[in-house]
């Protein structure tokens, strides 16, 4: 990962997100992998993690489970402020609508009502034990978010700059490797913009046996992004 995380910071210079981050996502990511992965949802990258952001500590955790705070929807605290209890906790944190498509893997989806349960609408005791719950079934149906970029792609609400090059440095340094290792049954690739960079790839080590779905927060209209929130959970739990 140092030797990927090298040549990616030839190519962004001060972009770059720090090392200690792209770690700690990274140990966030493993443990939620599953024993024996099934399918991968591959998205494009977690949100650019600074030093500051890692010194917030959450309040409640699992044994194993990092106890630094991270952009990152495999950490409980991205988005729930009343992890941490620290006043310097970012605000407006948190990717909702990636909730909504573990939500969509693990659950059949009829109309937007059926997310309520791991969104503010639901008190945060509650909403947190829904959220932990989700991850541990899609733990333990062999669902698991990888990202096609090691580093953050996205800093303050911006894409940074030569993302395609950045993406494809990644795949071929690192991710690419993690994919074929875990031999998934299956790949959901999020993003139309990752697919551009990585679809020819994946058909070479998938066959058919991947998709693609935009991203939850492209400008579609609420009854496309339903198709795919439904799409998910056709792969993911069959019909």
């Amino acid at each position: 990962m140092r030797d990927c995380y090298n040549h990616i910071k030839n190519i962004l210079g001060q972009d770059t997100e720090p090392f200690e981050s792209v770690e700690l996502v990274e140990r966030y990511r493993r443990y939620w992998k599953p024993d024996n992965v099934r399918i991968i949802l591959l998205a494009e990258s977690h949100v650019f993690t600074t030093d500051a952001d890692r010194h917030i500590q959450l309040s409640k955790h699992s044994p194993g489970y990092p106890t630094e705070y991270a952009r990152f929807v495999y950490c409980l605290a991205y988005g729930e402020e009343n992890l941490t209890g620290n006043g310097l906790h970012p605000e407006g944190d948190g990717t909702p609508q990636f909730w909504e498509v573990f939500y969509s893997c693990n659950n059949h989806i009829t109309d937007r009502n059926d997310f309520n349960p791991i969104l503010k609408v639901t008190n945060f005791k509650q909403r947190l034990k829904n959220k932990i719950e989700l991850l541990f079934s899609l733990k333990q149906k062999g669902i698991w978010l990888v990202d096609s970029s090691i580093v953050a792609l996205y800093r303050d609400g911006k894409k940074l700059r030569k993302m395609r090059s950045v993406i494809k440095a990644s795949w071929e340094g690192y991710t690419c490797d993690v994919i074929r290792k875990a031999e998934p049954e299956h790949v959901i690739c999020i993003g139309k913009g990752v697919a551009k960079v990585l679809e020819a790839d994946l058909r070479r080590i998938m066959g058919d046996h991947y998709t693609v779905i935009p991203q939850p927060n492209a400008h579609l209209s609420a009854e496309e992004h339903m198709v795919n929130f439904r799409g998910y959970g056709e792969i993911c739990i069959g019909n």
